[in-house]
């Protein structure tokens, strides 16, 4: 009959073999190659290692880098075909808007159709989140002019006080700003009208709450934006905080007019470099880029504004 002890003693003994044997294995590496295991984590982890001496930034390689040049090169830059049928402006009314000229706008005629366009809500006295919203309008002027050329999208800010926010208040505000109406920037409206209008505009937009209470409590409004590119029919919201990298990406993604413009801004933020890096790599003589997750002031910028 088998001692208890002794078996037990060897069982701890064969335990600590063990695991001292899975230390050395782990160690090693060996595991990787093992039925049943990934050797990926080994590639990766050899590209990690090859990367600190031959690397053009934290995320990417001299090699990654011209071939993000070479695909981004070859996206089809042709314009896409304008969309047929029933669009979703159809149902947009065609309300009366002022705007801080005094300029009288239709909101389907004159603001939407076959056009660009980037909604925001916001009122002068605003102490919330306005200031925000407008500061990213405003770059986004500058960035998306740039992108689609200054004739082709404009943007819409509409008061939520119209009781206050006349033309003459709206046009101090936006001397106040420093918006000046300039042949390389985009147009941009700051504009009033009827509050039955206006609430017909945010409804029609989807700019409003679902509690009728915080809906009537404009310093509960939403800090969002809506883009629409009416050529395509393609619309979409998006709250006005987020970067301004991933806004401007975004508005491309929506009203972007060939496979180039909507994707390849994506494809750049995806693989960890600045698009503008890649435009300009062969004009400035760099064949690498410090991928913009590493560097917020190195490479990331669009067309000049900080993301």
């Amino acid at each position: 009959m088998s001692n208890p002890a002794r078996i037990s003693q060897r069982s701890g003994l064969l335990f600590r073999l063990e695991v001292a044997i899975l230390i050395s294995v782990l160690g090693s590496g060996v595991w990787m190659g093992l039925p049943g295991c990934s050797s990926e984590m080994a590639d990766v982890a050899t590209a990690q290692r090859n990367a600190q001496t031959t690397s053009t930034g934290q995320f990417g390689t001299k090699a990654a880098f011209e071939d993000l040049v070479e695909r981004t090169s070859q996206m089809d830059a042709t314009p896409l075909q304008s969309a047929k049928g029933p669009r979703v402006s159809d149902a947009f009314p065609d309300i009366e808007l002022v705007s801080h000229r005094s300029q009288k706008m239709r909101l389907r005629s004159d603001l939407v159709s076959d056009r660009i366009v980037c909604f925001a809500m916001f009122y002068t006295r605003c102490q919330g989140t306005c200031p925000g919203t407008i500061s990213k309008v405003l770059a986004l002027r500058r960035s998306l002019s740039s992108e689609f050329g200054p004739r082709n999208i404009h943007f819409v800010c509409v008061t939520l006080d119209p009781e206050h926010d006349k033309p003459q208040q709206l046009n101090d505000y936006a001397k106040l700003l420093g918006v000046n109406d300039t042949p390389d920037l985009a147009d941009i409206h700051f504009c009033t009208g009827s509050q039955e209008d206006i609430d017909t505009f945010r409804r029609t937009l989807g700019m409003y709450d679902l509690d009728p209470e915080v809906d009537a409590d404009r310093t509960q409004h939403a800090a969002m934006l809506v883009i629409g590119n009416d050529r395509y029919n393609r619309w979409a919201s998006t709250p006005s905080g987020i970067k301004l990298s991933e806004l401007h990406e975004t508005v491309l993604r929506v009203a972007g007019e060939s496979e180039k413009q909507r994707f390849a801004a994506r494809f750049a933020v995806d693989s960890g470099f600045s698009l503008t890096a890649l435009r300009e790599a062969d004009e400035s003589g760099h064949s690498c880029c410090v991928a913009s997750q590493g560097s917020e002031k190195a490479c990331c910028e669009v067309d000049g504004v900080e993301k």
